[in-house]
């Protein structure tokens, strides 16, 4: 068998501020990027190298973020981390502010030399200095599983990533999930926007935060507030990003949003699109408008972006109404995942940090 890990070897660890790296840099970013998801997605098509600069150019006026490097003495990326967390501005903050979510991850070639845990110590640091005591994280792989166990990290979710082949959809059926909902929703209306009308915005958020907080969240502790003001921000930095972000909203006879779903596309990734938050106000539950706006966003996507052969989402696996709807739909589970948490006293214990 062979033996892909590399020699023990001298590595660093740095914060990179995209507004002052070089091309040189984004280059070397690039191919970390193209090496991990030969290993994790091989069957997918490499990352795209404008969109990876892009999204890390994008201002974030009510968050911190920052992004460390994993480097050899010949400069190459080995290993790359994020920290994130709600800025005193963000209407996210008050109720989060002892939050910081994180992510980390190491070519597979380096695993096992301490890389990891030293850009874990990194994260952990940062956390300390914006005040967190917790972080939130998650994995999808058996090494990062084993990785978080090992500094006692506790489970907050189960869920999954889902794969739906524009080829394998069944538009009979989601026609007939249309007419369905038409029957008894006369006066329903759909609207679609990718900036919100001024004139709905207040209702549109409260609904949105209401729809994502209703969601099974298991252990995990944010939870999101979403204003006009922050909601504003995630269009410039989506325009800023390249990602075409679209809602579908319906409403009902007196105005009233009842229901909405949402996909992020980036057409520099033209065959594929990420299909976000779905949700229905309890009082509208009960009439079809979930499956009425899956079929008819869908179908709009299949029209609109025909380069477009593969949707992925992803679910709690416990969110059990709207995994029926997808499994229905044809989508398939294509690889499980977990959130976590950590209290920063324990792993400043666990790491050293404390000595």
């Amino acid at each position: 068998m062979q033996n892909n890990t590399a020699a023990i070897m001298e590595f660093r660890i740095e914060e990179y501020k995209s507004k002052e790296q070089t091309e040189e840099f984004w280059d070397r970013l690039h191919e970390y990027e193209v090496e991990y998801y030969k290993f994790h997605d091989p069957n997918d098509p490499p990352p795209n190298k404008e969109a990876l600069i892009q999204r890390h150019m994008a201002d974030h006026t009510h968050s911190y973020n920052k992004f460390f490097a994993a480097l050899t003495s010949e400069h190459k990326i080995i290993g790359n981390a994020w920290f994130w967390a709600p800025a005193e501005t963000s209407p996210e903050y008050e109720q989060n502010k002892y939050i910081c979510w994180v992510g980390l991850y190491v070519l597979h070639g380096y695993w096992r030399q301490g890389i990891g845990t030293d850009l874990l110590k990194t994260l952990t640091k940062e956390a300390q200095t914006y005040g967190r005591t917790t972080i939130q994280t998650g994995t999808n792989h058996d090494t990062g599983r084993a990785f978080l166990n090992k500094y006692g990290a506790t489970f907050t979710i189960a869920g999954a990533e889902s794969r739906l082949e524009m080829e394998d959809v069944d538009w009979n059926l989601m026609h007939s999930w249309i007419d369905e909902g038409k029957k008894g929703n006369e006066a329903v209306t759909f609207e679609s926007f990718i900036e919100c009308p001024e004139e709905i915005l207040e209702e549109f958020c409260e609904m949105f935060t209401e729809a994502v907080n209703m969601a099974p969240q298991g252990e995990s502790e944010f939870r999101t507030n979403i204003d006009g003001k922050l909601r504003r921000e995630y269009e410039k930095q989506n325009r800023e990003e390249g990602w075409i972000h679209q809602t579908l909203i319906s409403r009902e006879r007196d105005g009233r949003i009842s229901g909405m779903t949402e996909f992020y596309y980036d057409p520099r990734e033209g065959y594929k699109l990420r299909q976000e938050l779905t949700g229905v106000r309890p009082e509208f539950r009960g009439r079809g408008l979930g499956k009425w706006l899956k079929a008819y966003n869908i179908i709009h996507i299949r029209d609109t972006y025909p380069e477009v052969k593969r949707i992925i989402t992803g679910n709690a696996i416990v969110n059990a109404p709207m995994l029926s709807i997808n499994k229905r739909m044809g989508y398939k589970e294509y690889k499980s995942g977990e959130g976590y948490k950590f209290k920063i006293e324990d792993l400043v214990k666990k790491l050293g940090l404390n000595q």
